[in-house]
C-alpha cells in the first residue's frame, strides 16, 4: 500500500519535472532566438 502511494508521488514529480524541462528549454530557445535577432540588426 504504502508503495502504490510512494510510486504515485514518485510519477506525480516525474511529469512535473518532464514540463519544467519542457517549458524552461522553450523559454531558453526563444530568449536565445531573440538575442541572435537582435544582433542582426
Amino acid at each position: 500500500m504504502a508503495y502504490n502511494r510512494l510510486n504515485q508521488r514518485v510519477n506525480k514529480l516525474e511529469l512535473n519535472y518532464d514540463n519544467f524541462m519542457e517549458e524552461f528549454t522553450a523559454i531558453l530557445h526563444r530568449q536565445a532566438f531573440t538575442s541572435s535577432e537582435s544582433n542582426k540588426g
